[in-house]
């Protein structure tokens, strides 16, 4: 089975808390191949350390523990085609690549903070979600409950507002599946369903959630141990038709 981790798993396997034989157990298929992202590798530059010597070693322990659990196998996503095409690559040389536009990350956190946590509540307000409702529904019917309860916004439905969104972007007409799944997430999100809990970097982690969901959908399985990327990919793959199996790292008690 071709399988793609959510970084918060690859973590798990370098903290000891499980490994791969433990994985295959519990999805009851052998793991064949696991592949990295991007992503990951933005995620990278989340770490802190209270020197520059130890963050040299968090990020070189990472590098190992990636090149290990992947044997370098990368998705790279290449514009402005949106094609992912496999190839060898050591996470090492992709962070070194990544971080040659030392300004790309202080913009994405900008941009992905616009619209603040009161506007969002209000919104959730102003079309009657209920909170504590929501998360009951199953992800292939909550688009048809959120639809509903869009009437209220002139009968536009989520795909349209995602659709909107893109056509309203200056950069609109390139955009792929990989954006709309971040419009996916994030509109969810606003709307409540599996909500993450706010912090002052939620929102940036969510974009990330949405690229490991979109590059794992090139996989024959995504492994997460956060119930709200799983459950928000899930409702993704179902929009899009993606046959991507999604499972937790640990078994159900």
């Amino acid at each position: 089975m071709k399988v793609y981790l959510d970084n918060n798993v690859i973590i798990d396997i370098e903290q000891e808390k499980i490994d791969i034989n433990g994985l295959s157990q519990n999805l009851g298929e052998e793991i064949t191949d696991i592949y990295y992202s991007a992503a990951h590798i933005h995620e990278l530059n989340e770490i802190t350390a209270d020197n520059k010597e130890e963050l040299t070693n968090r990020l070189t322990k990472r590098f190992q523990t990636i090149e290990e659990i992947t044997k370098n196998k990368y998705l790279f996503h290449e514009l402005p085609s949106n094609i992912v095409y496999e190839q060898l690559e050591s996470p090492k040389v992709v962070y070194e690549t990544i971080n040659q536009i030392p300004f790309a990350r202080d913009s994405m956190k900008s941009m992905i903070n616009i619209v603040s946590e009161k506007q969002k509540e209000t919104f959730r307000e102003y079309i009657g979600i209920n909170l504590m409702e929501i998360n009951n529904y199953e992800p292939s019917d909550v688009i048809q409950h959120i639809n509903k309860k869009l009437d209220v916004l002139q009968g536009f439905s989520f795909l349209e507002i995602i659709e909107k969104s893109v056509e309203f972007h200056h950069d609109g007409k390139s955009f792929g599946i990989h954006n709309r799944f971040g419009g996916i997430f994030e509109l969810l999100d606003m709307i409540g369903y599996w909500k993450d809990k706010f912090n002052e970097k939620s929102n940036y982690a969510r974009l990330w959630d949405s690229n490991h969901a979109y590059f794992a959908s090139f996989c024959e399985a995504f492994i997460s141990n956060d119930k709200r990327t799983r459950n928000k990919a899930l409702v993704a793959y179902n929009i899009y038709n993606i046959k991507t199996k999604v499972f937790s790292p640990f078994k159900k008690s």
